[in-house]
């Protein structure tokens, strides 16, 4: 990551003591064009037809009647905090964004690295594409077809169905859910509107490219941003 010089915080009444701050955060899509990422899709498209930045930042993916595919940034990252707000205009839809991508395809289209799932009811997933990561052990899928896939952690069970508190853990996904992927070393935590949804620990990746899908649906991302962690 580039430019992150540490800041020193001075208050008013404690001169000359400092704290140790926060790198700063980097806006990825705001102020930019789409020739400042790569694209790649399973059939001939547009970048253009499926990928739009708005002036304020905001991707907006349209998804639907196209073909699948994903924007990638230039840069590699490791050791951050990515932090967004994502919805799905029409309710319903598919999408994910891949954390410590390399230069090779998984399956399909979709490239090496660790998907954090964004469907609606299966918010902070975890798809593994080519790749590890260890949680407990009641987050291994039950299906064979799903061998990829690491669900986000249970709810504790209270007096509510446990359908209930699915649906509760997430805003409707036509509105803004807030979600944060902390990736430090070999682990990842998801947190979703403030909520830790899932852990992940000795992840076979700790760096790479950050790629978005889009899964012929649409959704709108909005303050996609990050911003690099101190290890020591």
């Amino acid at each position: 990551m580039k430019n992150k010089l540490p800041a020193l915080i001075l208050l008013p009444c404690l001169a000359f003591i400092s704290f140790p701050a926060f790198a700063e955060w980097e806006h990825i899509f705001k102020g930019i064009d789409l020739e400042e990422f790569y694209f790649d899709f399973i059939e001939e498209a547009e970048p253009a037809d499926v990928f739009e930045i708005k002036d304020d930042g905001t991707l907006v993916i349209k998804g639907e009647d196209q073909p699948e595919g994903y924007i990638q940034t230039l840069d590699e990252y490791e050791n951050f905090e990515l932090s967004f707000a994502f919805k799905f205009p029409e309710g319903e839809g598919k999408s994910g964004v891949i954390i410590h991508c390399n230069g090779d395809t998984a399956h399909g289209i979709w490239p090496e690295g660790i998907e954090i799932q964004l469907e609606p009811k299966n918010n902070g997933d975890f798809w593994l594409l080519n790749n590890e990561i260890d949680v407990e052990e009641n987050q291994m899928p039950n299906k064979a077809a799903e061998r990829n896939r690491r669900l986000r952690i249970p709810q504790k069970k209270t007096t509510y169905t446990t359908q209930h508190l699915k649906k509760e853990r997430e805003r409707p996904p036509e509105q803004w859910n807030d979600m944060r992927i902390v990736a430090k070393e070999d682990t990842i935590q998801v947190f979703l509107n403030g909520e830790l949804v899932n852990d992940g620990k000795n992840a076979s990746a700790s760096a790479g490219f950050i790629s978005v899908q889009a899964e012929e649906s649409n959704i709108e991302i909005k303050d996609f941003r990050i911003r690099e962690l101190d290890t020591e």
